[in-house]
């Protein structure tokens, strides 16, 4: 592998780098720490500036207002002398004015042996008496609050010195004199160089951070230096530590920079290091950054505060930000260097391992290309060159033509399929799959070459077999629409003539003998009818045409239907549909109605006594409908076969009514295409129970006209049968009568109806009875007077049969729909209609026209297309009634010729195909209906008068 040795270097590079970069990311993170702790020892070093400021700031305020409140006492004093002097040169009296309370707690003091004191006393004498009288004043209100000990008069020439104590505090007197002393002098030299100034003195107390503050200011009187007054204030250095902190070192030094107080007291403030600031004004370390030093004057005086802190303190402070920096690179590192050994452990190693296994697997590769059984072949894209193959893709390549060759470069290139078909020179058939990659920092494709004729051959061979299947399936719709045609115009013939047969009077065995021949006749119908639905279903032509219908009409018709059957096995018939079923649902009815039909069909088929009984309830969106029975019942092993095509329950008693065996395949396939399913239970020797449950699509309820009789109408419901009692009473509650049951029945009172299935006499006194018989399949009848008997498979019907027994509207009792042959009398009506019968069938002309006769039409037939069209082409027809399949002209091309005439009227179909696509056919062809054969007359009477 030619990148190996540079991928290994590649790798060592990177375990450099990853350390080198370790380590940045580590020196960074130091960085870092000690940027941010010069930064926290910035903002202590400012902070500690502020503290010293603000203690500088408040002794620079004690000594400025030590200043003004002399300065006040002063102005004070001499205004009040010249008050006092203006008084006395007005009253001349002196009494009066020396009646003011004066204080006598002062005394002189002679400065030098030569002092005058009596010279003083009496040239300063107003003054004297003026100070003294304020000293009475402000001696608490003033001078006490701001913590002066004396105030003093000096007398410039005679040096005699007057001490006003403020407080009663032991000072030292000499002190005091030493100090007025010495500052008269100094104020007197100073003045003698110009150099005139207030003159501050501290004296150290007994502790070296306390002491006093002494003051003078000159007195004048006519711009003549007459004496000097001055002040004595106590000062504590801890007033001025605002940091409260004894490793703050504060020191105040005069003007030659000498410390008079100094704090702590264990200061040596000789060999002190604040002393060799000679600045007037300094902030910073000194020279051996041991100390943070603030020195600033103390304005107006000639004096310096200074200020300083260790250093290690300052750093003590931040001893918690420095352990924890360090911590924090500490782990910081530890973190980096573990995870770099965690990169070189989990990724570079087993990247350098990877590399070796590549070497290896390279090699393996190349061993598994030469011995592949199919063709493989590692392609460049930019000239198509071959950079890998092995042995068999050689060979197959050898016989691919140039142009093959190009195409199939260009097809890789534009990556438009994933595999090519070919064929080579000598017509072998390859396929070659391939993939896009890259391979030695090239764009390759892995092309795989197969050898397919084999399976090409195959695929043609199943491709004849799978035509082959087309052409049976389709032959075998032929054959299904040939026999249906051909079995079902014969059929149509029998069964149309027997149904005309049983319009006339017959004899009692006659009519017998054409009963069973009608019977025969509709059970072949129905075999060749389960048959072709069958077929249908399977070839999936059979389709389900929803339109909305009354279900209630659907099971009635059904029941009607069977009610000869049922009565002649004297079995019990229950129909129980509850009354919240909606009135209209949609559907294909004509379906549900097949289903149901098949179902009850067996049930009474398999049923030699006890009952059948139709359930219809509403689940929530769904409509369930069970038919159960008492008849011979199944095992579970019967069951799970119940729905194959041709599976038959046998039946040793039955052996008269055998079918097909694919009445329930077709139920089931058709209610899964309504979109339902169906549900069996059964037990041998109990009965069946066989529950079909539709979507509810399209439900409608129709609102009914309830008579307000009902509301005050009582009907007590007795029944042996708990379920038909429950069912009377929900019916006819819904419907808006008084229902009273089992022991809500009070016999002391005459109800307006009792409903029973009890043939005893009940004692419950009511106007009206109705007996209710499962045996009984007539309609309501007077048994006796205000007595009636009725079935129980027309429930539903109780409600308006009430009425009409309340409303005595009428004594003929409305009957369900009848489809008897007898039913169905000719309408004059309908004789001006002409209806054209196009059959090729002469069975079918006759049939037809005798069938249209008997409704009420007149009629005129035609033998094909051409002698129809002939027939309109010199008379009229109201309605075309023609069969589709006929020689020279059959009914599709008839149809397109009267459409292309003009011909608007009707043109029906009467086919005997049961194909799926027949009606679409027939409609496309221009026809406006098709029925299928065989047909009766009442579907013929109902298909033409809607044309009429």
């Amino acid at each position: 592998m030619r990148y190996l040795p540079s991928f290994k270097t590649s790798l060592r590079l990177s375990r450099d780098l990853f350390r080198i970069l370790g380590l940045m990311l580590w020196g960074m993170g130091v960085f870092i720490t000690l940027f941010f702790i010069y930064m926290q020892f910035n903002e202590n070093k400012s902070e500690i500036r502020q503290q010293f400021h603000s203690g500088y700031d408040n002794l620079q305020s004690y000594i400025q207002q030590t200043a003004s409140t002399l300065r006040s006492i002063q102005s004070m004093t001499e205004q009040h002398r010249l008050k006092l002097d203006e008084f006395r040169e007005k009253s001349g009296s002196k009494l009066d004015f020396m009646a003011l309370p004066t204080s006598q707690s002062y005394s002189f003091y002679p400065l030098t042996p030569s002092s005058d004191c009596e010279y003083f006393k009496e040239k300063t004498e107003s003054y004297l008496l003026a100070f003294e009288q304020l000293n009475y004043f402000w001696k608490d209100s003033i001078a006490a609050p701001q913590g002066l000990n004396h105030v003093y008069l000096i007398g410039s020439t005679s040096y005699c010195m007057v001490d006003y104590p403020i407080r009663s505090m032991v000072s030292d007197i000499e002190t005091l004199k030493k100090v007025g002393y010495e500052s008269v002098r100094a104020y007197k030299s100073f003045k003698l160089q110009g150099q005139e100034r207030n003159l501050y003195t501290v004296v150290r107390g007994a502790q070296s951070d306390n002491g006093q503050v002494y003051l003078v200011l000159p007195v004048f009187n006519a711009s003549v230096l007459t004496g000097f007054i001055g002040l004595e204030r106590t000062i504590n250095l801890n007033q001025f530590n605002l940091r409260n902190d004894k490793t703050v070192e504060i020191m105040i030094v005069n003007h030659y920079n000498q410390p008079t107080l100094y704090y702590p007291n264990d200061l040596n403030p000789k060999n002190s290091t604040l002393l060799n600031i000679s600045e007037p004004y300094f902030f910073g370390f000194n020279s051996d950054y041991s100390k943070l030093i603030f020195k600033k004057r103390l304005v107006p005086s000639n004096m310096a505060v200074i200020y300083s802190i260790a250093t290690i303190e300052i750093i003590e402070n931040l001893k918690g930000v420095i352990f924890y920096g360090v911590l924090i690179n500490i782990i910081t590192g530890l973190l980096i260097f573990f995870l770099i050994w965690l990169l070189e452990r989990k990724m570079l190693e087993p990247a350098a391992n990877t590399a070796i296994r590549l070497e290896e697997h390279e090699q393996f590769n190349h061993k598994i290309v030469a011995s592949a059984p199919v063709g493989i072949i590692i392609l460049r894209l930019t000239d198509g060159g071959n950079i890998l193959s092995n042995e068999l893709a050689h060979n197959y390549f050898r016989l691919l033509s140039e142009d093959d060759k190009q195409r199939i470069l260009m097809i890789i290139r534009q990556k438009t399929s994933n595999y090519i078909d070919v064929v080579t020179i000598n017509n072998t058939h390859l396929q070659i799959s391939f993939v896009n990659s890259r391979y030695q920092n090239e764009d390759v494709a892995i092309c795989v070459l197969i050898d397919i004729s084999i399976r090409v051959q195959m695929e043609k061979s199943l491709q004849d077999v799978a035509d082959a299947a087309e052409q049976a399936n389709l032959a075998k719709s032929m054959f299904l629409a040939t026999v249906s045609h051909e079995l079902r115009t014969p059929l149509y013939g029998i069964i149309g003539n027997i149904e005309l047969l049983q319009r006339y009077d017959l004899s009692e065995k006659a009519n017998r003998l054409v009963s069973t021949m009608d019977n025969s006749s509709s059970l072949l119908l129905q075999i060749i009818s389960d048959i072709l639905d069958f077929s249908k279903i399977e070839s999936e032509q059979l389709k389900i045409e929803n339109k909305l219908f009354n279900c209630r009409d659907v099971f009635s018709f059904v029941l009607a239907n069977y009610l000869p059957l049922i009565t002649k096995k004297q079995i019990s018939i229950y129909a129980y549909i509850e009354p919240n079923i909606p009135d209209l649902i949609l559907n294909d009815f004509v379906r549900l109605q097949q289903v149901i039909s098949n179902i009850i069909n067996n049930s009474i088929k398999f049923t030699h006594s006890g009952f059948v009984l139709l359930y219809v309830w509403k689940d929530d969106n769904y409509l369930k409908i069970e038919i159960r029975d008492s008849g011979i019942g199944m095992t579970q092993t019967v069951v799970m076969q119940l729905f194959d095509p041709f599976f038959q329950v046998y039946d040793q008693n039955n052996t008269g009514h055998k079918g097909t065996g694919l009445g329930l395949a077709i139920c089931e396939k058709l209610v899964s295409l309504m979109d339902g399913d169906i549900e069996v239970s059964s037990h041998l020797g109990l009965g069946s129970s066989f529950t079909i449950r539709i979507p509810l699509y399209g439900q409608e309820y129709i609102t009914h006209y309830v008579p307000d009789y009902r509301l005050n109408y009582r009907i007590a419901i007795v029944c042996k049968n708990e379920f038909l009692m429950h069912f009377l009473s929900r019916l006819l509650i819904h419907h808006s009568f008084i229902v009273l049951t089992d022991k809500l029945i009070d016999k002391d009172n005459t109800y307006d109806l009792l409903i029973t299935d009890n043939n005893d006499n009940l004692k419950v006194l009511s106007h009206n009875i109705i007996r209710l018989s499962s045996m009984y399949a007539g309609d309501f009848r007077e048994t006796c007077q205000n007595e009636w008997i009725y079935n129980t498979y027309q429930l539903d019907n109780l409600p308006i049969l009430i009425d009409k027994i309340i409303v005595k509207a009428t004594d003929q009792i409305h009957k369900g729909p009848q489809n008897s042959p007898e039913s169905l009398e000719a309408d004059r009506s309908l004789s001006a209609y002409n209806v054209l019968i196009v059959d090729d069938h002469p069975i079918n002309r006759l049939l037809l026209s005798e069938q249209l006769a008997s409704i009420g039409f007149t009629t005129r037939t035609a033998v094909d297309g051409l002698d129809a069209l002939k027939y309109l082409g010199n008379y009229s027809a109201d309605i075309v009634l023609t069969d589709v399949n006929m020689p020279n002209m059959d009914g599709y091309e008839l149809a397109r010729e009267l459409r292309k005439t003009g011909f608007k009227l009707p043109i029906i179909a009467l086919t005997a195909n049961a194909m799926a696509e027949e009606k679409q056919r027939c409609i496309e062809a221009g026809m406006n209906d098709c029925l299928s054969k065989p047909t009766t007359i009442a579907i013929l009477r109902e298909t033409l008068v809607r044309y009429c």
